[in-house]
């Protein structure tokens, strides 16, 4: 009797050990599936955001993915958990404790009970059930949170490429030109080299759709959702720092000034390397039997690295996605600027300085989210292509308006709403 339900036993907790793997196995495969999908070191060819969006969807994305390829894999080699105890019941306690979790007693979290001898390792000593505990189950779900993080840093990114749908793209595809030759286009090794009377073509089409674009407001979404999937990238990375918090039972927000201060109490609490756990099996009369057993926590050495590399990136993140924002709403509050569109545009259009009168008009002229469009525009093609569009579009808007009217009330059909706003 007693062996067969020994045998029961082992096969219970073989199955649920399978089952453990199967996970593990099926996290490698939606991971190698996904990342079909995403790429890391593509060069864009129309750049329709900035540097900090990619550090969200890109750096943030791909370190967390790792990470959780990391960890699913070390549980995958069986590795994770080891723990010393009987030869009656060592072939199976490993398991049970990995998955019942382990637990560390509270007041041996003292560096002063290591140095005096007192315990072998932090947090394990005698323990007699009324002791106040931690347990510690939180490892069993690190690979699947780190997934799963990872996806909603991508999310943004999703929402702003579908939003933008090939916009952006469309114009500065029409517009782009890498060469120009004075007489006729040519093609010299596949590569096309236009005329200047094909780029001037170009520039004209391109100011009539620009101002038909402004006038019928079709940027106005554009740029809205821009600004949004900016903000939604800063709220899901104060999102991300208070879950991760909540998952580490509140110890994540600080653990990077712990362990820069060498607070071994502290770190040992969140990743203990050496915990305690308790294992009941009958015993030959029938009496249950308690296994006090040690183990080594192999995976806690790897969490305790990703989270403290975590917790850096991310205030690293948090300052410079801060920073982003401050930089958008000067972008807002400064687009009419005189001074700050020739700094802006001068960046973007390196070489001969943009004529002060195209200037002074456009910033007169336009609204929030055509000036934003008209920005990554100019992001995407060469500086003298800019500068001529930008000529363009000031010299349609002095022949079709007064320079004391606003950009959009050009076409009398189409009125703004003085209540709407700027953006």
């Amino acid at each position: 009797m007693r062996k067969s339900r020994g045998h029961r036993l082992q096969r219970l907790i073989k199955a649920t050990s399978d089952q453990s793997s199967t996970r593990s196995r099926g996290i490698m495969f939606v991971f190698k599936d996904f990342t079909k999908h995403v790429k890391f070191a593509h060069r864009l060819d129309v750049e329709i955001d900035n540097i900090v969006f990619r550090l969200h969807y890109r750096l943030t994305f791909w370190f967390l993915m790792a990470c959780c390829f990391i960890v699913s894999s070390k549980q995958f080699i069986k590795d994770h958990i080891n723990c010393i105890a009987d030869k009656s019941v060592s072939p199976v306690v490993d398991t049970f404790c990995f998955f019942s979790s382990t637990f560390t007693v509270v007041k041996y979290h003292n560096s002063s009970y290591l140095n005096g001898h007192l315990v072998a390792h932090p947090g394990v000593g005698p323990y007699s059930g009324e002791e106040d505990i931690v347990r510690h189950s939180y490892y069993q779900w690190v690979p699947f949170v780190l997934f799963l993080q990872g996806l909603m840093f991508y999310g943004p990114r999703k929402l702003w490429k579908h939003t933008d749908g090939g916009r952006l793209a469309a114009f500065v595809h029409r517009v782009r030109t890498s060469r120009i030759t004075d007489d006729e286009d040519r093609e010299i090794n596949n590569v096309k080299i236009e005329s200047l009377k094909s780029r001037s073509n170009k520039v004209e089409w391109f100011s009539k759709a620009y101002i038909t674009m402004s006038r019928f407001r079709v940027s106005r979404d554009w740029a809205r959702m821009l600004v949004v999937c900016e903000f939604l990238n800063a709220l899901n990375l104060v999102f991300q720092m208070w879950l991760t918090n909540k998952f580490l039972q509140g110890q994540f927000l600080n653990l990077g000034l712990r362990w820069y201060d060498d607070d071994f109490d502290a770190i040992d609490l969140v990743f203990p390397k050496v915990t305690k756990c308790t294992f009941h099996k009958y015993g030959p009369t029938g009496t249950i039997q308690n296994h006090d057993t040690m183990c080594i926590m192999s995976l806690n050495i790897l969490n305790e690295k990703i989270y403290v590399l975590l917790w850096f990136w991310f205030i690293g993140l948090f300052l410079v996605t801060s920073l982003s924002l401050v930089w958008r709403l000067l972008t807002y509050f400064l687009h009419r600027s005189f001074a700050f569109n020739r700094f802006v545009w001068g960046e973007i259009s390196p070489g001969p300085a943009i004529y002060s009168q195209d200037i002074e008009t456009l910033s007169r002229s336009l609204h929030f989210s055509d000036w934003l469009f008209l920005y990554y525009i100019g992001k995407n093609i060469n500086g003298k292509m800019f500068r001529t569009a930008v000529s363009e579009i000031a010299k349609d808007i002095n022949a079709l308006r007064p320079k004391s009217k606003p950009l959009l009330q050009l076409d009398n059909s189409v009125e703004d709403d003085p209540k709407e706003s700027d953006c």
